[in-house]
């Protein structure tokens, strides 16, 4: 009895989760501003630059970089 009532409560907790295989949905990356309530896009210089070598990186690569973070 007990294991039912358990179980029906950790069904009724699970949120619906949509994942996608390839990132993002395109719809919410076509122009990289945030087109969430009561957020704006930052008008400022960035603090960090990142530059990379290379257009592909394998899991476990080692990637480095310059200044301080």
């Amino acid at each position: 009895m007990h294991v039912e009532i358990l179980l029906l409560l950790c069904v009724c907790c699970v949120r619906r989760v949509t994942a996608y295989p390839d990132g993002q949905v395109e719809d919410s990356c076509q122009s990289m501003n945030p087109n969430h309530t009561d957020f704006k896009s930052q008008i400022s210089s960035s603090l960090y630059k990142v530059s990379v070598n290379s257009t592909t990186f394998t899991p476990g690569q080692t990637i480095t970089g310059e200044g301080s973070f």
